[in-house]
Parts: C-alpha cells; structure tokens; sequence
C-alpha cells in the first residue's frame, strides 16, 4: 500500500487529480441502470440471514446483477484508494453510501468469504476500519442501519 493508503490520521491534501475521480466516480452513480441497482441494494433489499443472500446468488436475474454491480463499483473505488492513486481524506468525505452498505452486510461477511470469495468486500473493510475518522463514520451508519434493519423486522412481524 502506498503513503496514500488507509493511514491514521488522513491529513494528506487532495488534489485536482483526486477531485476529479470523485467526480467521475459520481458519473458513474448517476447511470440509469446504476441508480436502479444502488436503490434495490440499499433500500429496498434487506436480508435478515445469510440463507436468504444465497438465495439472491442462486436466483440469478436482474436482483443479482444489482449486487454485484453495487459491490463491485465500491470496491473497485477503494481500490483507488489502497493503490494510492486517490485521496483518503476525499475519498472518505464522498463515501457514505459504502460504508452503509458494508454495515448493512458486515454480519455475512464470514459466510461471504468462505462460500464466494475470500477478499469480498475486504478493501472495504480496511478502509472502513483503517482510521479514527472511518471509524467514527461506521460506527454513526452503523447505529442508522441497525435503526432501519429493527424498524423493517417489526414492520414484517406486525
């Protein structure tokens, strides 16, 4: 990993180089197809057992596609960040729909890795858990996500 890795403290100063990243990351979320698979994984798709992923895997369809369009792009945009080759103070301010969903699914990552693939969503993960200001970050979207995953279980049994 280079200086500009996941390193306590993200003192570093962005460059024009890092903004504009950022906003060709952000292009890339406005995509139509893109917006539709962001929507389903982060609002209207809530798995309350790691049964009901492999469902999702084993189903195929659009649904699937939508995972692994969503998962793909964020780790692909950290990966930015662990070659170095993008700002981590930048990256962190214009991240917080990753760090939701890594929150969202922290709980299967163990399954995740043993059944599809060791490294899933571990650069997230580093990043995640690589600083203070990350940490604080996941902690504050984690409380959110357990909010919402609480509200949606009581709506389903009520």
């Amino acid at each position: 990993m280079s200086d500009k890795g996941f390193a306590p403290g993200m003192t570093s100063k962005a460059t024009h180089g890092d903004v504009d990243i950022i906003l060709r990351l952000y292009e890339l979320r406005r995509e139509p197809i893109m917006r539709e698979a962001r929507k389903f994984i982060t609002f209207d798709y809530w798995p309350a057992s790691f049964e009901e992923l492999q469902k999702l895997f084993s189903a195929g369809g659009k649904e699937f596609a939508y995972f692994r369009q969503v998962t793909s792009y964020w780790d692909m945009a950290v990966s930015f960040v662990a070659r170095g080759a993008l700002d981590p103070a930048l990256f962190l301010d214009n991240s917080t729909e990753m760090f939701f969903l890594y929150a969202k699914l922290k709980q299967f990552l163990p399954n995740l890795r043993e059944t599809v693939n060791p490294q899933f969503f571990k650069r997230i993960e580093d990043f995640a858990t690589g600083s203070p200001e990350a940490q604080q970050k996941l902690a504050a979207i984690s409380r959110n996500v357990e909010r919402v995953r609480e509200q949606r279980l009581k709506t389903a049994a009520a």
